[in-house]
């Protein structure tokens, strides 16, 4: 059986861009601020390019919302399509007719309210850059102004610490509560969020306009214990055979595999899909025995074996290590084109060669992780 993997990359890969917009704007306007004499005029100074940064970004977002949402859009339709694909081969085999999507009003409702709530989402979370991104600026220059007002830094040192700190802090996105997370974080949780419910409730249409009320779930490694326990199972949709065991697997009810709720099937992160299954005509896709190897080490790398799960991490891991020495290589980079004077630009051209070889051995470190 086949199942449906979103790639979320070439929409988180706009958001980056986003991102990388922001950053080069906070670090530019920084840099125009130079040496100010005194704490009131400091401040006003400060005040004012923190106002002008709050223009920038709120310009920034709004010439690439239509690029961002094309895609995202883009992703949902391709969701719907592969989902419906991989659906009507096993209606096929129960002897229903095959669906088009497009020509499926119940389904493509379903689409467009899934895309519209994410769409939503991703307004509500990139909406908020704006002020957190102020918040931050003004406070990497508050604290540089105080290094160097102190006596305890230089003023190329503290710039050079309030570029890094810019390069790491901003440009994140703030949660209702209060939570904050990096853009492609957010971006790449909420799409995978929003594209995995509406393929399953795609899936859930699907089956229930074709008269079948039962689904099989998917299995996979790392499944966190509460959801260990219904992989590779079944759950039905009307209450129908609840309890029973149907072809060795145990039928589950809606509730009880937490379907609608934040810990659930198809909650945050859940990895889990569901098909549909026809009694007597489907056959299980995963033995009990397989079920059990899921968790077992059989990766081998540098001598070891891990999980697929774990290896997944740690190439996740890999690739945030690689993002954050992009972000501070690309803010040490703007730094140096808009450094107010030699001596500034010199020492930030050694952070911009420094991170740029860390870079490359990031790159190189993951490349070889992923072959």
């Amino acid at each position: 059986m086949r199942n449906y993997e979103p790639d979320a990359d070439r929409v988180v890969a706009l958001y980056q861009m986003l991102e990388d917009d922001i950053i080069t704007a906070m670090i530019r306007r920084m840099m125009r601020m130079g040496k100010v004499s005194g704490a009131t005029k400091y401040q006003a100074e400060i005040l004012q390019q923190a106002s002008l940064l709050y223009e920038d970004i709120v310009q920034i977002i709004a010439s690439r919302t239509d690029a961002c949402s094309a895609a995202v859009k883009a992703l949902f339709e391709d969701a719907g399509v592969e989902t419906v694909s991989i659906e009507s081969d096993i209606h096929e085999t129960a002897e229903q007719p095959p669906v088009n999507i497009r020509q499926s009003n119940p389904m493509r409702r379903v689409l467009e309210a899934g895309y519209r709530k994410t769409q939503k989402t991703l307004r509500n979370l990139v909406s908020t850059t704006a002020s957190t991104t102020q918040q931050a600026f003004y406070d990497a220059c508050d604290r540089s102004y105080m290094q160097v007002s102190s006596g305890a830094f230089s003023y190329q040192e503290a710039i050079r610490t309030a570029v890094r700190s810019l390069a790491d802090t901003g440009a994140y996105v703030t949660y209702p509560t209060g939570h904050r997370d990096r853009i492609d974080v957010a971006v790449r949780r909420c799409t995978l969020t929003g594209v995995g419910q509406t393929s399953v409730a795609v899936s859930k249409t699907y089956a229930e306009e074709s008269g079948c009320h039962l689904m099989e779930l998917t299995a996979h490694s790392g499944a966190r214990p509460e959801h260990a326990r219904w992989q590779g199972q079944l759950v039905t949709l009307t209450g129908e055979d609840a309890g029973k065991t149907i072809d060795g697997l145990h039928v589950y009810t809606l509730h009880e595999i937490g379907y609608g709720s934040g810990d659930g099937f198809k909650g945050w992160n859940c990895r889990h899909d569901w098909h549909a299954y026809y009694k007597g005509v489907s056959r299980p896709n995963y033995t009990q025995e397989q079920i059990k190897k899921l968790n077992e080490r059989n990766v081998p790398y540098n001598g070891k074996k891990y999980t697929e799960y774990e290896v997944s991490q740690m190439q996740r891991a890999g690739e945030r290590d690689v993002r954050a020495l992009k972000r501070r290589t690309l803010a040490a980079q703007t730094a140096v084109e808009n450094a107010p004077n030699d001596e500034v630009k010199a020492a930030l051209q050694e952070d911009y060669e420094a991170n740029a070889v860390k870079l490359k051995e990031a790159e190189k470190q993951l490349r070889m992780f992923c072959n």
